[in-house]
């Protein structure tokens, strides 16, 4: 039991967080709403990029193949079935799918989903970089396109704001790496520094549930019809990405390492960057859009916890399996 709580503990969390925070919102509001969503993204990332071994992804860049594609399927192919999915649904659902869908991959655990699966890590770690790097520009192309009918987006403003969270934290982190003392100190206590940007990131995760929550208290604003509508839509978005990952990068010829990366890298999203978007430029006109951000994140994280360890099992072989 112990072992199992120490290897998914941050699951264990979030499901009990979430749950508090749908359950007590008014409670778990009280302890989230200061927070500046900007700032938290913003030192999460640094610490997330501060750990990120740079020499891990210097052979990738020699065959970036894998991670482009996951990309292409992370901005290209995802924006659009959220699109596409969108013009179906409500109008907070649509924002709530675009917003979930156009930000870059999440850092942390597109990376540690991959190497539970078997994956190849350097090829996730090369798609968080690539996405990361870009979303100043794509994130607010996709959003400006796709919602600008709707709601008024300040481009310049948003790539701006989208520039200094993401790209700023991630050069200072990696900056750090350049010098023996900064990496040493990252590579030593990389356990401790993952946690505390895990722990940023459920903190992130409870301001949005708890949002969730105070939605649900009040009936005549979210309809369970609605609520619905957002985890189907949101849970079966994010599993059409996962299983087209999959299946294209096979057709194209990777190795099943790169293709589980692709896989994962390539569906999973970040939410602390779509809540900082809703709170700057949605929130007024769309609040029930947090509704499908929450069913996104959450969703991505139990589903792919199933999938990797039914991936990782199936690989084993029979004499392993009961040690996994």
């Amino acid at each position: 039991m112990l072992v199992f709580l120490r290897q998914r503990w941050f699951l264990c969390a979030l499901l009990t967080g979430v749950s508090l925070a749908l359950s007590l919102p008014h409670v778990v509001h009280a302890w989230t709403q200061e927070l500046p969503p900007q700032l938290v993204v913003a030192l999460a990332l640094f610490l997330m990029a501060w750990t990120m071994p740079s020499r891990s992804l210097a052979g990738e860049l020699r065959r970036p193949w894998a991670a482009l594609w996951a990309m292409a399927i992370s901005y290209g192919f995802l924006p659009g079935a959220a699109w596409g999915l969108g013009m179906l649904a409500p109008a907070d659902v649509k924002i709530g799918l675009l917003l979930a869908a156009s930000v870059p991959c999440t850092l942390a655990s597109c990376v540690l989903w991959t190497r539970l699966a078997g994956g190849n890590e350097a090829t996730a770690l090369l798609t968080v970089l690539g996405c990361t790097l870009s979303s100043w520009f794509i994130t607010t192309f996709w959003l400006a396109t796709t919602t600008g009918t709707q709601v008024e987006i300040p481009a310049v403003k948003m790539m701006g704001d989208l520039a200094l969270t993401l790209i700023l934290p991630v050069a200072l982190g990696q900056g750090l790496r350049l010098h023996a003392v900064g990496a040493r100190f990252a590579d030593r206590h990389k356990k401790p520094l993952s946690v505390v940007s895990q722990l940023i990131i459920l903190a992130i995760v409870l301001k949005a549930a708890a949002t969730v929550g105070l939605k649900i208290d009040d009936g005549r604003e979210l309809k369970i019809a609605l609520l619905l509508l957002s985890g189907a839509s949101a849970f079966g978005l994010h599993l059409l990405a996962l299983v087209t990952g999959l299946w294209t990068s096979a057709a194209w010829g990777f190795d099943r390492p790169r293709c589980l990366a692709v896989a994962f890298a390539g569906s999973q999203k970040t939410l602390p960057i779509s809540l900082m978007l809703f709170d700057r430029y949605f929130v007024e006109q769309f609040p029930l859009a947090v509704v499908p951000l929450l069913f996104f994140h959450v969703g991505q994280l139990l589903l792919d916890t199933l999938i990797a360890e039914r991936i990782k099992h199936a690989a084993a072989p029979p004499e392993m399996v009961e040690t996994l």
